[in-house]
Protein backbone atom coordinates (compact mmCIF):
# COMPACT_ATOMS: atom_id res chain seq x y z
CA UNK A 1 0.00 0.00 0.00
CA UNK A 2 2.86 2.40 0.84
CA UNK A 3 4.18 2.08 -2.73
CA UNK A 4 0.90 3.34 -4.16
CA UNK A 5 1.59 6.75 -2.65
CA UNK A 6 5.33 7.04 -2.08
CA UNK A 7 8.55 6.46 -3.91
CA UNK A 8 11.20 6.20 -1.22
CA UNK A 9 10.32 9.04 1.16
CA UNK A 10 8.55 11.34 -1.31
CA UNK A 11 4.94 11.42 -2.47
CA UNK A 12 4.90 10.16 -6.05
CA UNK A 13 5.09 12.88 -8.72
CA UNK A 14 1.76 11.92 -10.29
CA UNK A 15 -0.03 13.44 -7.28
CA UNK A 16 -1.18 17.07 -7.48
CA UNK A 17 -0.90 19.45 -4.52
CA UNK A 18 -3.71 21.37 -2.85
CA UNK A 19 -2.57 23.55 0.03
CA UNK A 20 -4.54 24.03 3.25
CA UNK A 21 -3.64 27.24 5.04
CA UNK A 22 -4.67 29.82 7.58
CA UNK A 23 -4.45 32.28 4.70
CA UNK A 24 -6.19 32.26 1.34
CA UNK A 25 -3.00 31.84 -0.65
CA UNK A 26 0.75 31.63 -0.45
CA UNK A 27 2.25 34.14 1.97
CA UNK A 28 5.13 35.45 -0.07
CA UNK A 29 8.30 36.75 1.56
CA UNK A 30 6.73 40.10 2.40
CA UNK A 31 4.26 38.36 4.75
CA UNK A 32 6.56 35.84 6.48
CA UNK A 33 6.13 37.88 9.67
CA UNK A 34 2.61 36.38 9.90
CA UNK A 35 4.21 33.02 10.74
CA UNK A 36 5.45 34.49 14.02
CA UNK A 37 1.98 35.85 14.81
CA UNK A 38 0.04 32.56 14.63
CA UNK A 39 -1.85 31.96 17.87
CA UNK A 40 -2.41 28.65 19.58
CA UNK A 41 -6.10 28.77 18.62
CA UNK A 42 -5.28 29.40 14.96
CA UNK A 43 -2.76 26.58 14.94
CA UNK A 44 -5.34 24.34 16.63
CA UNK A 45 -7.61 24.63 13.58
CA UNK A 46 -5.41 22.03 11.85
CA UNK A 47 -5.83 19.53 14.69
CA UNK A 48 -9.59 20.20 14.60
CA UNK A 49 -9.56 19.57 10.86
CA UNK A 50 -7.79 16.23 11.27
CA UNK A 51 -10.21 15.23 14.04
CA UNK A 52 -13.18 16.02 11.79
CA UNK A 53 -11.68 14.09 8.89
CA UNK A 54 -10.99 11.12 11.18
CA UNK A 55 -14.67 10.99 12.15
CA UNK A 56 -15.64 10.39 8.52
CA UNK A 57 -12.67 8.69 6.84
CA UNK A 58 -10.22 5.99 7.80
CA UNK A 59 -6.66 7.23 8.20
CA UNK A 60 -3.30 5.51 7.98
CA UNK A 61 -0.17 7.02 9.49
CA UNK A 62 2.89 7.04 7.26
CA UNK A 63 6.20 5.73 8.57
CA UNK A 64 8.84 6.85 6.07
CA UNK A 65 11.69 5.02 7.79
CA UNK A 66 9.93 1.66 7.56
CA UNK A 67 8.13 2.47 4.29
CA UNK A 68 4.86 1.44 5.87
CA UNK A 69 1.36 2.57 6.76
CA UNK A 70 -0.45 1.88 10.02
CA UNK A 71 -4.17 2.30 10.70
CA UNK A 72 -4.86 5.25 12.99
CA UNK A 73 -7.27 4.07 15.68
CA UNK A 74 -6.97 7.19 17.83
CA UNK A 75 -6.40 10.47 15.98
CA UNK A 76 -5.07 12.06 19.18
CA UNK A 77 -2.06 9.73 18.98
CA UNK A 78 -0.78 11.48 15.84
CA UNK A 79 -1.59 15.09 16.77
CA UNK A 80 0.94 17.46 18.32
CA UNK A 81 0.34 20.15 20.88
CA UNK A 82 1.08 23.77 19.98
CA UNK A 83 4.30 23.66 22.02
CA UNK A 84 5.46 20.41 20.40
CA UNK A 85 4.80 21.71 16.93
CA UNK A 86 6.89 24.84 17.47
CA UNK A 87 10.06 22.75 17.87
CA UNK A 88 9.24 19.82 15.61
CA UNK A 89 11.68 18.65 12.94
CA UNK A 90 10.22 18.11 9.46
CA UNK A 91 10.82 14.37 9.82
CA UNK A 92 8.19 14.40 12.61
CA UNK A 93 5.52 16.17 10.54
CA UNK A 94 2.17 14.41 10.26
CA UNK A 95 1.65 12.39 7.09
CA UNK A 96 -1.62 10.55 6.67
CA UNK A 97 -3.10 8.45 3.89
CA UNK A 98 -6.86 8.49 3.33
CA UNK A 99 -7.37 5.24 1.41
CA UNK A 100 -11.02 5.98 0.58
CA UNK A 101 -10.01 9.19 -1.20
CA UNK A 102 -6.68 7.87 -2.51
CA UNK A 103 -4.83 10.89 -1.16
CA UNK A 104 -2.19 11.90 1.34
CA UNK A 105 -2.38 14.78 3.80
CA UNK A 106 0.97 16.06 5.00
CA UNK A 107 2.00 18.80 7.38
CA UNK A 108 4.41 21.43 6.09
CA UNK A 109 6.68 23.95 7.80
CA UNK A 110 4.68 27.17 7.31
CA UNK A 111 1.37 26.37 9.01
CA UNK A 112 0.28 24.66 5.84
CA UNK A 113 -0.93 21.17 5.14
CA UNK A 114 -0.87 19.63 1.68
CA UNK A 115 -3.46 17.33 0.14
CA UNK A 116 -1.64 15.15 -2.39
CA UNK A 117 -4.33 13.91 -4.77
CA UNK A 118 -4.98 12.56 -8.25
CA UNK A 119 -7.79 14.95 -9.27
CA UNK A 120 -10.29 12.26 -8.37
CA UNK A 121 -12.57 14.26 -6.06
CA UNK A 122 -10.50 14.13 -2.87
CA UNK A 123 -10.21 17.92 -2.61
CA UNK A 124 -13.93 18.35 -3.20
CA UNK A 125 -14.68 15.74 -0.52
CA UNK A 126 -12.41 17.43 2.02
CA UNK A 127 -13.35 21.03 1.19
CA UNK A 128 -16.39 21.22 3.53
CA UNK A 129 -14.23 20.04 6.45
CA UNK A 130 -11.56 22.61 5.61
CA UNK A 131 -14.07 25.46 5.42
CA UNK A 132 -15.84 24.35 8.62
CA UNK A 133 -12.58 24.82 10.53
CA UNK A 134 -12.06 28.32 9.12
CA UNK A 135 -9.16 27.28 6.92
CA UNK A 136 -8.61 28.00 3.23
CA UNK A 137 -7.37 25.79 0.42
CA UNK A 138 -5.75 26.61 -2.89
CA UNK A 139 -3.38 25.21 -5.47
CA UNK A 140 -0.48 26.98 -7.05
Amino acid sequence: MFDEYFKESEVKPEFSKEFISLWGGGLGKENYHKLDEVTEDEWGQFNSLLRSIAERFSLEAVNLEECSLAKVCDIESVLSSYEESMNKESSAFVRLVLPELECVISEDWDYTYIIWHKNNGAVESLSPYIRAEGLAHFHS
